[in-house]
């Protein structure tokens, strides 16, 4: 039978080291050991400030949680989880004044707010790594803004535009995902403290001052909804799911235009592997394992909806299952931008391969038929059948697509009834897709506008870092503010000066 300093009460006698392994969640809280150490001192202070407890006493208390580190929790006797194990050393190393540090708290506001103070640390760095992988997404464009290639629809080649074009559209993508992280940390970040276990208490903290020493932004109003709401997770995961599907589908044209099939891009070496049997392989290890994790906030999104739902109020333990996935979705993510970013930057371009690809892939075929329309005034959809029937014969019989299926093109047009007389340099022009990405400006595929949308799409990542530089600014700042007020309890009790500190 295992102690345990909750259950000496109601309950009696020690609890089964079976259920101690079955319901701890001590594995996991060493996530939140640090937010858990910062909210008691808070609440030590917030005590001391509204006179429950003396400077002495408060002094004392304190000054054993500045000296707890996340792994006394391998060193002590397991218990339910990081929570139990902080008190229990607090009233080891403080004696009878720590007996009240959780005087007007709850482990159900208090794990509230560590999670949340954990989370929305990860959205910060997540943040930061995901506009960080934007920017080399923009530089690597500006690179290749006139690396013409095949676009493709189906997986099949459709119209000309440039590999820098694409990678700009990856950042696109990728900055909506950044702005809902940024929206779901606004609402991460507000403090359930106060609201004790489930209906707050009769111990009156200013939670206000509260709030403010551990950086939340807000307090949440309702009691019952501040230690059981838990939808600040679906919301959070939802985004960096959004995030990693972005982040998948890069990761996928890197393995497919890394591939012998479309060698268009080189992957650095140092983001590579090779076989333990095939000494001539080269396997895109990193962009196949970001396309694999995009499946960790997706499973934990599930996972944790799961464990949501049709939940009574308020707190049940149910809610301890689902903050582990959070961690696990979070890091998994953070490290795919990362090694994601690296991989951009080294990303080298087979220009000839692409621009070859395109020349004979039919992509300016639409071109053609919107030729057609706009300088012989051929109805489009006749166009496009007349264009479709050249592009058949030029494949039947083996025929560049250029010049030499002219004479086919004037005679499908006039089988149609319309007469269509084009010069070779004519058609050539319009056939080259070279020409056709110049003539696509007015979508910021080339020239002033992709120099233009560049820059608009660099400023905008460039805000997004600038926001988590104030945030992480704000942070700090609460930060200095907890450890100067606990500072100041500690340095004057020494004097014995028995009033509050405020």
């Amino acid at each position: 039978m295992a102690s345990d300093i909750y259950r000496e009460g109601r309950l009696g006698s020690g609890v089964l080291a079976d259920v101690v392994n079955y319901i701890s969640s001590y594995s996991d809280d060493v996530e939140i050991f640090d937010e858990i150490v910062k909210i008691n001192m808070a609440h030590v202070i917030a005590l001391h400030s509204a006179g429950y407890i003396s400077r002495e006493d408060a002094a004392t208390i304190l000054r054993v949680l500045s000296s707890l580190e996340p792994g006394m929790l391998s060193s002590m006797p397991k218990m339910e989880d990081a929570h139990m194990a902080v008190e229990a050393r607090v009233l080891e190393g403080a004696g009878t004044p720590g007996g009240n540090l959780n005087l007007g708290k709850s482990r159900n506001d208090q794990v509230a707010a560590a999670i949340r103070m954990r989370l929305r640390s990860y959205l910060v760095d997540i943040v930061g790594s995901g506009a960080a992988l934007g920017l080399r997404l923009i530089d690597k464009s500006r690179e290749l803004k006139e690396a013409v290639m095949s676009g493709f629809t189906h997986l099949q080649p459709a119209q000309p535009v440039t590999l820098g074009y694409l990678l700009l559209a990856h950042a696109e993508e990728m900055l909506r995902d950044l702005h809902r992280l940024v929206e779901a940390y606004n609402r991460v970040n507000l403090s359930p403290l106060g609201a004790a276990a489930m209906s707050g208490s009769t111990v009156r903290l200013n939670r206000h001052a509260l709030a403010n020493m551990l950086g939340f932004k807000e307090v949440l109003r309702n009691a019952v909804d501040a230690v059981s709401s838990r939808d600040y997770m679906i919301e959070s995961l939802a985004a960096m799911l959004s995030l990693a599907l972005s982040a998948s589908r890069l990761a996928e044209h890197m393995v497919l235009w890394s591939s012998p099939e479309f060698a268009y891009i080189e992957i650095p070496d140092e983001y590579a592997a090779t076989s333990s049997i095939m000494p001539h392989k080269k396997n895109p290890v990193v962009a196949e394992l970001a396309r694999a994790k995009a499946a960790s906030p997706l499973s934990s999104l599930v996972a944790v909806a799961a464990i949501l739902k049709s939940l009574p109020y308020s707190y049940n333990l149910d809610l301890q299952a689902a903050t582990p996935y959070l961690w696990s979705a979070s890091k998994d993510l953070l490290s795919t931008l990362n090694v994601l970013s690296g991989a951009v930057s080294g990303m080298r371009a087979n220009r000839d391969r692409m621009l070859r690809d395109a020349q004979a892939g039919f992509v300016t075929g639409s071109d053609l038929a919107e030729y057609l329309t706009v300088k012989f005034g051929v109805p489009f959809r006749a166009a496009h059948r007349i264009v479709g029937r050249t592009v058949r014969r030029a494949v039947d019989e083996g025929a560049q697509w250029g010049p030499a299926v002219r004479r086919w093109l004037e005679e499908y047009a006039a089988e149609e009834g319309y007469e269509v007389r084009l010069s070779d340099e004519e058609l050539a022009s319009v056939l080259d897709p070279v020409e056709a990405v110049r003539r696509r400006g007015h979508v910021g595929m080339s020239g002033e506008s992709f120099d233009a949308a560049a820059s608009e799409l660099e400023s905008k990542m460039r805000h997004i870092l600038s926001w988590r530089d104030v945030v992480m600014e704000e942070l700090k700042k609460s930060q200095s503010i907890l450890e100067e007020r606990a500072r100041a309890i500690m340095e004057v009790s020494r004097h014995g000066d028995k009033g509050p500190v405020q």
